[in-house]
């Protein structure tokens, strides 16, 4: 039998103070009065010994409650396995392959190879090993189970093998994530595997540990005291190696047109040879000359390439390495927008909504907008509102304007309907195909605020950021105050602070209806006048299904937005650089293969739209990186002593323990037989103690 918590057995002793109790004789409280006693030699009671024990039968009961209390609490078990068989302990090794970019490098990749051989030469019969490659991701190659179950002579050959099918990706390092991905399936490994004792951790990194890695992900993480980091750094002959970047706009309303010069920001590595590079388009040969000395990057200006709609690479040349010195840059997006709107206001009027939708969309040259007007008293042309990217309408009038434009948004269009009075009740209704609609003027102290927002919402997750989501300084002095229950399936986006819906969307067919139930115009609101404007109908005009990216970048690795607003686009294809057509499921509005960097095609109804794909500008530093930084971060570089490795398997045995004694819980047992005890105690000092029985008859 064992205990869990053996030093409650120490209570035991406490059995020494009824056996001390009884053990000490009382002195006679009852005095009985007598005659003179002076004549009687004066002598010393006679008192029996001390050592003498009273009432044996109490005493052994109480210390026996005693004892199972403290048995109790010491919570005893049947251990089927004693701690003292778990003896000779293997290592549970990881390995960390490094897959990234920069480890395609000129003989990076082989001298990885030959850093795992030789560390699977040491590695015994009884360890477990596990081989995880990484770049952006870690993945596990070769499980601690698959290793297990490997016959011993085929064990290494298999770790072999499984890379000999891999290389060198394109994709960044994230060496943190890594890391902690490796250190849990050392953890994992021991919690699930009870029957392999606990021994060395180690994880033995092998790759080029370049500058570039991330380690952000070991900020947040523990790293266990127990697990050794081993690294086995790879090393390139050349030392010169300078890397591009295209410093974009960032703000998509301010993009230039094209005409301007690109800005490119070469890196130059600090141990580097060579200071003097060029960049070159690939089909020219005008070159653009860069000092750029080691350890510092410039900022230079190139030359627009000779046509903004077509794609082009920005070669870099003059240093060791070149994976990454091609930069691919997608051709611009000459997609015309047309904007209608249907209402009776002046386009030149202040006071009226028109006048400051045509301000949002002919400030900028980044989208080519075209706002056109139509009155909501005339006909409306079906081919006008086909062609609409966004319709918005204040106000519609007649049965056939209205049927039109609902034919539109059940073909998958986006309309904004904005209610200038409580009479749009009607025009909602007809155009969500409901039924009656309860619609009226809102009353308002001063004036109303946005409360809560559905930041999830595409048209508001540009704001989600919450240095941009702040909406409480536009104020809304009227809007109307709708019931929304005949609308199905409605999603408000806003709401007032008096918990009316403020903005909302209604689908219907394949297309949205959105509702804005106050204006912007000065009679309702200073919304106009708020820098969220025009970002909002840009997010509007974004989710009716216009790209607003003039060139879309992104680096290897990077999910890319394929879908448009009114649902899962069907037939959509993306085109690889490689030539490679890959077919988008119904439902997928992301692609995520990019795997490569090149120029990708998204191919749908006809039409091809350009993104780029970029190798991440954090591989190009290809400086190693300092251990210090990763112990600074409490990585172990050092082999655990004895003393560690013998507290985790104590802690492991603690926890076997533990999950025994769960299941036995004789504690249980222990406690009814001290209650058992607790009564005899009791049933029999109150018979000692009974007063004893009056004599009847004479005294003799």
């Amino acid at each position: 039998m064992s205990f869990l918590y053996p030093l409650f057995l120490a209570g035991i002793a406490a059995i020494g103070v009824p056996i001390v109790l009884h053990m000490i004789r009382r002195h006679t409280r009852k005095r009985v009065t007598f005659s003179s006693l002076m004549f009687v030699r004066t002598t010393a009671p006679r008192l029996r010994n001390r050592s003498r024990v009273e009432n044996l039968p109490l005493l052994i009961l109480r210390c026996l409650l005693l004892i199972l209390l403290a048995v109790a609490f010491a919570r005893p078990l049947f251990s089927r396995q004693e701690p003292e068989t778990v003896v000779r302990a293997g290592r549970r090794i990881v390995l960390l392959v490094d897959t990234s970019a920069s480890m395609r490098r000129t003989g990076l990749w082989g001298q990885a190879i030959d850093e795992v051989r030789s560390v699977l030469r040491d590695v015994e019969p009884m360890d477990r090993l596990c081989l995880i490659t990484f770049d952006r991701s870690a993945r596990i190659q070769i499980g601690f189970e698959q290793w297990a179950g490997l016959d011993v002579s085929q064990r290494a050959a298999a770790v072999i093998d499984c890379l000999s099918d891999l290389s060198a990706g394109w994709a960044a390092t994230d060496l943190g994530r890594a890391l902690v991905a490796a250190a849990e399936a050392v953890e994992d490994d021991e919690v699930h595997d009870d029957r392999q004792p606990v021994g060395p951790r180690q994880i033995v990194l092998i790759g080029d540990v370049q500058q570039g890695s991330r380690l952000n992900a070991l900020h947040a993480y523990e790293w266990p005291a127990t697990t050794e980091l081993v690294v086995r750094p790879v090393e390139s002959r050349g030392l010169t190696n300078a890397t591009l970047e295209w410093v974009v706009h960032h703000d998509r309303l301010t993009s230039p047109d094209g005409s301007e010069a690109l800005r490119i920001r070469v890196s130059n590595s600090s141990e580097a040879t060579t200071e003097q590079f060029q960049l070159r388009w690939d089909a020219h040969d005008a070159r653009t000359e860069i000092y750029v000395p080691p350890g510092t990057s410039h900022v230079v200006q190139v030359p627009p390439p000779p046509d903004p709609s077509a794609t082009h690479r920005l070669i870099l040349s003059g240093d060791d390495h070149d994976f990454d010195n091609t930069l691919y840059i997608a051709p611009r997006l000459q997609q015309p927008i047309d904007i209608l709107y249907i209402g009776r206001d002046d386009p030149n009027d202040p006071q009226g909504m028109l006048f400051y939708l045509r301000q949002a969309f002919g400030v900028t040259s980044a989208l080519h907008a075209r706002v056109t007007s139509r009155r909501s008293d005339g006909a409306l042309r079906v081919d006008e509102v086909a062609t609409a990217h966004l319709i918005v309408t204040t106000d519609v009038t007649g049965a056939e304007n209205l049927a039109t434009l609902r034919r539109h948004i059940e073909t998958g269009g986006t309309i904004l309907l904005v209610m200038p009075s409580a009479q749009a009740a009607t025009m909602l209704s007809a155009l969500t195909g409901g039924g009656r609609i309860e619609l009226q003027e809102a009353d308002i102290d001063r004036y109303a605020m946005l409360g809560r927002m559905e930041f999830a919402h595409p048209v508001l997750s540009a704001f989600s950021d919450p240095r941009f989501g702040d909406f409480t300084k536009v104020h809304f002095w009227r809007h109307r105050r709708v019931d929304l229950a005949g609308l199905p399936d409605v999603r408000v986006l806003a709401w007032y602070d008096s918990n009316d819906p403020a903005w909302f969307e209604v689908p219907v067919g394949s297309g949205a209806l959105l509702v804005f139930t106050g204006g912007w115009h000065p009679a309702d609101s200073d919304l106009a006048l708020s820098s969220k404007f025009v970002p909002l109908l840009y997010s509007i005009l974004e989710y009716g299904g216009v790209r607003m990216g003039t060139q879309a970048q992104y680096v290897v690795g990077d999910p890319v937005p394929v879908t448009g607003p009114a649902g899962p686009q069907r037939d959509v294809r993306v085109r690889k650089p490689d030539g490679a057509a890959v077919a988008l499921d119904a439902g997928v509005e992301t692609f995520t293969q990019t795997d490569v960097p090149g120029i990708y095609g998204v191919e749908s109804a006809g039409e091809t739209t350009w993104f780029a794909v970029n190798v991440a500008a954090s591989e190009g530093r290809t400086d190693p990186m300092p251990f210090e930084d990763m112990e600074r971060l409490g990585l172990s570089m050092k082999t655990p002593g004895p003393a560690a490795i013998g507290q985790v398997a104590k802690t492991m045995i603690h926890r076997g323990l533990v999950e025994t004694e769960n299941q036995q819980k004789l504690w249980r047992w222990v406690l009814v037989a001290a209650s058992v005890v607790l009564l005899m105690e009791i049933w029999l000092a109150g018979r000692l103690t009974r007063p004893a029985t009056e004599s009847q008859g004479e005294q003799p």
